[in-house]
């Protein structure tokens, strides 16, 4: 059945194309992972596909709504396809990123057999129909365990946090779609490919340790190896009693071309409109809930409030400053005015420097990082023994935007609107 389809594709293919001069490794490349269709009548009810794959020939016969596969080891030889299980032969006469055209040369030479034109779909919308065939390919053929894993074996898993990025949080794979050089000479030949790494973060959330678990070409080895290295730190993991410990993730890099070559496309568009626009690159830290007074909410909780240390005084105010580093940690807490009352000034250091967590500010601009902050919280105390505090938040890099909070009168009845400024 193969044979007479080679055959009457001859009748219907005009004439054959010099050969091309291209080493193996050039035509591996190009045959590789591409479904190649050829050319039929469109009167006739029958078609062939054929794929290249790890060393395999992959062919479909497909006729009366029927699919016969079959499957086939070849090689490469100057500009010969040589198919090992039927000791056939193809010679290649030409060979682009869309076309393929070869002759058939069986056992016995019959006199008539012509050059094979097959084809593939070179538009952008079949280049990303193969790449994601391709992709779901090779997410089957992968056998690791993606994402968290833990250096010791026998570990209690209970309560532990995973690693979190300020902008992609567990899905790194994005990070390294989004943030890719393509190797400039797959990228001409339309190679696709992966790369599944592994690297072990330590308790301050920087990759070390980095392996290549599998891959389809070194060169993506070396891009997703720069990528690892440029990756910005992340909150690390922890155990059940928030005390940071070192841990192992897993990344799957897909490699596409077509996917790639979009993504810069509309990467230089993006760029282009933040050039006319104004734009919010940070979210600043919060506490607990995210709510603007939940910090001295945490406070007044906390505090043994006595009212007769005022004296016979209606009421005092104390401005106390929270560093948080780019943890959400409270490493620093001082009095900025202090309220002349030692006592409280001291205890309000005290449940400042012993509060839980904070959520970071996180800066989004390029690969996104969380960042230090200054929270500003004064506090009146009142005689009635109410308690009245609100919190601003300033940052301590300089030439970005920055969001602040100020609180219109009465504070009983505040409203929060924002200030943007740049401290350059």
């Amino acid at each position: 059945m193969k044979k007479f389809l080679f055959i009457l594709l001859s009748w219907v293919v005009i004439a054959g194309l010099p050969a091309q001069n291209n080493n193996c490794a050039d035509m591996s490349a190009l045959l590789e992972n591409k479904i190649w269709k050829v050319q039929l009548p469109q009167d006739k009810q029958y078609a062939m596909e054929m794929e290249f794959r790890d060393a395999e020939w992959r062919s479909a016969f497909l006729q009366g709504g029927k699919r016969t596969e079959t499957l086939y080891s070849y090689s490469l030889c100057d500009d010969t396809i040589k198919v090992f299980e039927s000791r056939e032969k193809y010679i290649i006469q030409e060979l682009t990123d869309s076309t393929l055209v070869f002759q058939y040369l069986p056992d016995t030479l019959t006199i008539g057999i012509g050059p094979v034109r097959c084809m593939t779909d070179n538009s952008q919308q079949g280049q990303w129909e193969n790449e994601n065939r391709l992709d779901s390919i090779w997410r089957k053929e992968d056998i690791w365990n993606k994402g968290l894993s833990f250096i010791e074996q026998d570990i209690d898993t209970t309560g532990i946090e995973a690693p979190r990025w300020a902008v992609w949080n567990n899905n790194l794979e994005d990070y390294f779609t989004a943030r890719m050089k393509y190797p400039a000479h797959f990228l001409e030949k339309n190679q696709a490919g992966y790369s599944t790494v592994m690297f072990s973060l330590d308790t301050l959330g920087l990759p070390r340790g980095i392996n290549i678990l599998t891959t389809k070409h070194k060169d993506f080895d070396r891009e997703v190896i720069r990528l690892v290295k440029e990756l910005p730190h992340c909150l690390p993991c922890r155990d059940k009693n928030g005390k940071r410990m070192e841990c192992l993730y897993t990344v799957y890099v897909p490699f596409l071309p077509q996917h790639y070559r979009d993504r810069v496309k509309a990467d230089s568009i993006r760029e282009e409109e933040l050039k006319h626009s104004f734009v919010e690159w940070e979210t600043v830290s919060s506490f607990q809930d995210g709510k603007p007074w939940s910090a001295q909410n945490y406070i007044t909780q906390h505090l043994k409030y006595d009212p007769a240390l005022l004296g016979d005084k209606q009421q005092v105010k104390g401005i106390y400053t929270v560093r948080i580093n780019s943890y959400g940690e409270v490493y620093e807490a001082k009095v900025l005015r202090s309220c002349s009352i030692q006592d409280l000034d001291n205890q309000v250091l005290e449940i400042i420097r012993k509060m839980p967590r904070w959520t970071p500010t996180i800066n989004y601009y390029g690969k996104g990082e969380y960042r230090k902050s200054v929270w500003t919280i004064p506090i009146i105390f009142k005689r009635n023994g109410s308690l009245i505090a609100h919190t601003t938040e300033s940052h301590l890099e300089t030439g970005v935007p920055v969001c602040l909070y100020f609180f219109l009168k009465p504070i009983q009845n505040s409203f929060l609107y924002p200030i943007w400024y740049n401290s350059k």
